[in-house]
């Protein structure tokens, strides 16, 4: 017999791990994101995007350009060695205020432990294609 909603839903599988954070000569945990923040940081990076029909327009259009992927996705990755958050959403100004460097290190980080790589590659080729 297979899973039941209740053991699906009960599953914890978001895993944590510690990694080293050299130009803070430190270490923090992050952990991956959720189908839901993956989803939405592609959102974010990527906007809304749609094919055209019936030939009018060839590839994929992209409707809205959004920034502040790189701090948002540290708030929502970034956490305790339990998993849970140390940032909140409105805590991304702050974020955006430090070295972008550092950020955006650790939110390639998390973007890599989530298992997002290729998803992320394959919408920016098609983005610039």
């Amino acid at each position: 017999m297979g899973l039941t909603k209740e053991q699906i839903l009960g599953i914890n599988d978001i895993a944590v791990k510690e990694i080293q954070v050299p130009k803070w000569n430190g270490t923090l945990f992050i952990r991956q994101l959720s189908r839901g923040q993956q989803d939405a940081y592609l959102k974010r990076q990527f906007g809304k995007m749609g094919l055209k029909q019936q030939g009018r327009t060839q590839g994929i259009e992209s409707n809205v350009e959004l920034f502040g992927h790189d701090a948002w996705l540290f708030a929502q990755g970034v956490c305790d060695e339990n998993g849970q958050r140390l940032f909140a959403d409105k805590d991304v100004v702050a974020l955006e205020e430090k070295n972008g460097e550092v950020i955006g290190f650790v939110a390639s980080k998390i973007v890599e432990f989530s298992g997002m790589g290729s998803d992320v590659k394959e919408l920016e080729e098609t983005k610039n294609s």
